[in-house]
């Protein structure tokens, strides 16, 4: 009789510290799907409003880096997402929307990763998809040529 209490106190007790730890992680970006049905992109990277973003990626914020010069001349940026579509998903439709945006595709590497290879004008764009466990991971590099 007793066993079966103090594996039960040790289970509820395990449950109630486990749901006190959920809010105490980062919480990632998550788009809330707007009145159109299409999610908004991450508020980042509207800052790099050229590179187009598929619908439902969450920004990856401890992975996301930009900078930006006091006069705005110079702009780099690593940005990283995550996404739940498949990696041969996401590779094709970066290469169907990046001409849209006036990229041009100088170079695609697929092997186990995609690097995708674009410029416009003074700028270099560098798309890595990554597949991943259920999801993909997509980095993007934008920075002066």
């Amino acid at each position: 009789m007793i066993k079966p209490l103090i594996s039960f106190t040790i289970v509820m007790a395990l449950a109630v510290m486990g749901s006190g730890f959920l809010g105490c992680a980062p919480k990632a970006y998550s788009p809330n799907s707007g009145g159109d049905g299409k999610s908004p992109p991450p508020p980042i990277a509207l800052q790099f409003a050229s590179i187009p973003l598929p619908d439902g990626v969450v920004l990856n914020r401890d992975k996301t880096f930009i900078y930006e010069s006091g006069s705005g001349a110079v702009k780099v940026g690593r940005l990283s997402f995550s996404l739940w579509n498949r990696a041969d998903e996401v590779v094709e439709y970066f290469r169907n929307e990046m001409p849209g945006r006036g990229w041009q595709s100088i170079r695609i590497v697929e092997h186990d990763i995609t690097i995708m290879l674009y410029e416009m004008e003074n700028d270099v764009c560098t798309i890595i998809v990554e597949p991943g466990l259920g999801k993909t991971k997509i980095e993007i590099q934008i920075g002066p040529k």
